[in-house]
């Protein structure tokens, strides 16, 4: 999944950084950022679970017995 324009690509300019090396960090970089998107998919449904759960639970009133 390539996307036409990566901004990861112009961290820095050709002359001053060796092609392997720059590769190499635009992976790494690509690399967490598709981690952190994996893990706010698994996160998200992890709290959706919890809050269906909590609102499907009938708490005891709180309301003081005569």
């Amino acid at each position: 999944m390539e996307s036409i324009y990566n901004v990861f690509k112009e961290i820095e300019l050709p002359d001053t950084c060796p092609p392997n090396v720059k590769e190499e960090l635009i992976s790494e970089i690509d690399l967490i950022r598709n981690s952190l998107s994996i893990v706010e998919v698994y996160v998200d449904d992890l709290f959706n679970v919890a809050s269906a759960l909590v609102s499907v639970i009938k708490l005891p009133s709180r309301t003081p017995q005569p």
